[in-house]
């Protein structure tokens, strides 16, 4: 769909200069109406937090010479308050006024999580799709072969699709002759005491979100194991604390900064209660970082049992279009799928090095197609 790959998106974070975008006094990364930068007047904390953050990005580009934004994320978490030359950057710009260095380091990473959000957009320059018409066959162009498999296979199987992307395209083929409705994701709009601010035109409204309940129930389960850009925390007051409650999935138009919870108040009447702390998406990126926020309760943790779990339940395997660098879902794929006595095809036209290692370590078919050419009787034992 044009979204950019791994090298397509360390080139934009590189090239990023802000003149396309601006941030809120609330910290958010907004465009204005013709899709540029808005005029909020002067600089606020979160313009020189993406200045410091931007210089760190150039830094980081000449130390290694070259620029991976995975493993930036674990630089600028780990490694960077150790380092003398981002102190100096620290202080001969204008950030010393500001905060201290640790502070500055543990409030870009709210900066650097919108930058990702911002560049995950299609060819067309998309992210939302729910305003998109239902899709009939018999052809999506680019993906009918991949769609046709995925209709056959679930007349005989629960279909589980693990993703480590954020964007939102595979919610989008729900839309279609192919998957009919029948995909289902964790979240669920009914009951849900969680809302949203929608502002149009003026007019704003409350409108309920849906929040992880942790049930699978249709053919098509959707797994999204580092989380999506829609996704993020509802943080509950406990008197002067703030703790993390709920995940809540949010819509086009309503950002994080605006979540609500429907409580009974002492008289028994129903009343909001707001979360302030939250103003982007939650999603897991960095090289290491990643891989402790596995165990988190609220969702990741849930996500990769249940990866676990239908990997050993698995009657066949199907990987596509991941690059196998991950090592710890390399070792889960390894260590709780049945490889040595059931199927594994990985679907890859320009298959690398680490691909090739991990098709040779589960001993499984390498197709060279891509999704729009794939038959059914290519997945046959």
């Amino acid at each position: 769909m044009g979204y950019p790959v791994g090298n397509q998106l360390n080139e934009l974070l590189l090239k990023c200069d802000g003149s396309d975008f601006g941030f809120s006094t609330d910290g958010n990364l907004c465009v204005d109406t013709k899709g540029g930068k808005p005029d909020f007047g002067s600089k606020n904390s979160y313009d020189i937090e993406f200045d410091f953050c931007r210089e760190l990005i150039q830094y980081f580009y000449k130390k290694r010479g070259y620029f991976d934004y995975e493993e930036f994320y674990d630089f600028f978490n780990y490694d960077a308050k150790d380092d003398p030359e981002v102190e100096s950057i620290f202080r001969t710009g204008e950030y010393g006024t500001a905060k201290d260095l640790g502070q500055l380091l543990f409030a870009i990473k709210n900066i650097y999580i919108q930058l990702i959000s911002h560049f995950l957009k299609d060819g067309e320059g998309k992210s939302w799709y729910d305003d998109e018409a239902h899709m009939c066959g018999p052809i999506w162009p680019g993906y009918t072969g991949i769609l046709n498999c995925l209709k056959k296979w679930s007349e005989d199987y629960i279909v589980n699709v693990h993703t480590l992307n954020h964007d939102l395209f595979f919610e989008r083929l729900n839309y279609s002759d192919w998957l009919q409705g029948e995909l289902c994701d964790g979240f669920e709009e009914l009951g849900s005491p969680y809302f949203g601010d929608l502002s149009v035109e003026g007019r704003r409204y409350k409108c309920r979100l849906e929040y992880f309940t942790g049930r699978y129930e249709k053919r098509f389960r959707l797994y999204k194991l580092h989380g999506s850009k829609d996704y993020g925390i509802f943080y509950g007051s406990d008197g002067a604390m703030l703790t993390p409650e709920k995940y809540v999935k949010t819509r086009w138009g309503i950002g994080f900064s605006e979540l609500y919870k429907e409580i009974g108040n002492s008289k028994g009447e129903l009343e909001y209660d707001r979360c302030w702390i939250n103003y982007h998406a939650d999603f897991l990126t960095g090289t290491t970082s990643k891989i402790e926020r596995y165990f988190e309760p609220l969702l990741f943790k849930i996500l990769f049992q249940h990866f676990r779990d239908n990997l050993r339940q698995a009657e066949k395997l199907i990987i596509i279009g991941y690059g196998g660098k991950d090592s710890e879902i390399n070792k889960m794929i390894l260590e709780n799928f049945n490889w040595k006595n059931k199927p594994c095809f990985i679907i890859d036209p320009y298959a690398g090095n680490a691909v090739e290692e991990l098709r040779e370590r589960l001993g499984a078919k390498l197709i060279e197609q891509h999704l729009e050419s794939l038959n059914i009787s290519q997945f046959e034992v």
